[in-house]
Order: structure tokens, then C-alpha cells, then sequence
């Protein structure tokens, strides 16, 4: 079992081996004390099964991964290409890679040995671009999204219950309610999500809305947040 600082710096070195530029992966990525928080919530919990929806290049994958080496982790994402990413950003990088992310994330599995204990799936999970703005740029990059399927009801469906989720997809608000209100039912009793970037800042505010609109129809869901990651359970009764 590895700590998740090790964790954290061998997905970075391994990922900026394969070209991608150490300061765009670690801005669009968990942070390292976020590495922390995670592992330490999962290594708690003790999950069998975890649900990540959102994955970039994979370093949230390669902590939980080599964190929690018991554990069956199912990851969705669109897999787009790397470079979408610094176009949808706020902050530039100029990123020019057209690979996609997954391919990425595949070849990171394989060369930490833990591929075996996940499941990749291609596709949004419960909504695709809400955003107008961002859909226009994606659109006029190329990318053809009728050829992307939504598929998280089926994905969720085919391996629940999930102990706990790791949210970490399109940060806008609708999206975040989006994806809230399909995966809330097939948490295992007991389960948590677990949210990134609820912070102050423009997403983190966008999040926080989007579980507010989740929790305005779940009243009984508790919601706790600690520096930039939330989470959200059922308290025991």
C-alpha cells in the first residue's frame, strides 16, 4: 500500500515522461494535500467498489489505485482530446495534444501495474456540455458530440452499489446536480460522494450551488466540506 504523496508523485512523473507539462496536469488535477484527503477517506471507509466520474489524465485514479489496493475502482470520462482541457481553462497553458486523456490514463494504469483493478468506460456520465459556451468551443474544435453516449444510468446499474464516489466532471452547476441526482441512488448504505473543488473560488462556488440544487430535494443528504473537497452522506440513525 503506498502513501499517497508517493501516489501523487509518481502518476506527475510518469505523465510528464509521456510529454504532458507538469504545471497543466497539477493545476487541472488533485492537489497533494487533496491526495491526502482522499486516500485517508478511502483507507477509512475501507470501499470495495468506487465510482470515479471525471478523470482528466489520471492522477486521482493512480492515488486510489495504489491507495487502496483492494479496491474495484469504475471511472468514467468522455475522453476528449488532452487539449480541450486548456481551451475550456480559465488559465492557459497552451496545450497542443490531441491525444485523448484516456489514452493517458490507460498507459499510466499499465505502468503502475493496477490496470487490472479498473474499470474504464468512455462517455459523459449524466449530461453532456450544459454549458452553451462550452459546447460552442468544443463544436467548433471538432468534436462531434452525437457520437457521445451518456452513460452512467447503465454503468451504474451494471456495478452498484458503490461505497463511495469521487465527483471531479464539469464543474458547472448543472452539471454537478446532473450527475448528483443519478449516482445518489446507487450508493451502498453508508457510502459517501466525494466532491473536489468546493472551495471559494469561480468553480468551487459553481459546485456548491450545483449540491445545494441536489440537496433542496434530498433534505436528509448530509453535506460537509473541508478546504476544497466536500462530501456528502447519510448520517446513521
Amino acid at each position: 500500500m503506498n502513501e499517497p504523496e508517493v501516489a501523487y508523485q509518481q502518476a506527475l512523473e510518469i505523465l510528464t515522461q509521456k510529454g504532458l507539462q507538469r504545471e497543466f496536469i497539477e493545476n487541472a488535477s488533485l492537489k497533494i494535500n487533496h491526495a491526502r484527503q482522499l486516500s485517508e477517506i478511502g483507507r477509512e471507509k475501507k470501499p470495495s467498489k468506487i465510482l470515479e466520474i471525471g478523470i482528466f489524465v489520471g492522477v486521482s485514479s493512480a492515488i486510489l489505485g495504489l491507495c487502496l489496493p483492494e479496491t474495484h475502482i469504475v471511472s468514467i470520462d468522455p475522453g476528449l482530446p488532452v487539449e480541450i482541457q486548456d481551451i475550456l481553462a480559465v488559465r492557459k497553458f497552451d496545450i497542443q495534444e490531441k491525444r485523448t486523456n484516456l489514452s493517458f490514463v490507460l498507459e499510466l494504469l499499465n505502468d503502475l501495474k493496477i490496470a487490472d483493478r479498473f474499470t474504464l468506460t468512455k462517455g459523459f456520465f449524466s449530461c453532456c456540455f450544459p454549458n452553451q459556451e462550452d459546447r460552442e468551443k468544443v463544436v467548433n474544435y471538432g468534436i462531434k458530440l452525437d457520437e457521445y453516449q451518456l452513460v452512467g444510468k447503465q454503468i451504474c446499474e451494471q456495478y452498484q452499489p458503490f461505497d463511495l464516489v469521487f465527483l471531479d466532471a464539469d464543474h458547472r452547476t448543472s452539471a454537478v446536480a446532473s450527475d448528483l441526482k443519478l449516482v445518489y441512488p446507487y450508493l451502498a448504505s453508508g457510502g459517501k460522494i466525494i466532491l473536489h473543488d468546493v472551495g471559494l473560488d469561480y468553480w468551487g462556488k459553481q459546485v456548491r450551488m450545483g449540491v445545494e440544487e441536489f440537496l433542496a430535494e434530498n433534505s436528509h443528504v448530509k453535506f460537509e466540506i473541508e478546504g476544497e473537497i466536500g462530501y456528502l452522506y447519510e448520517e446513521d440513525i
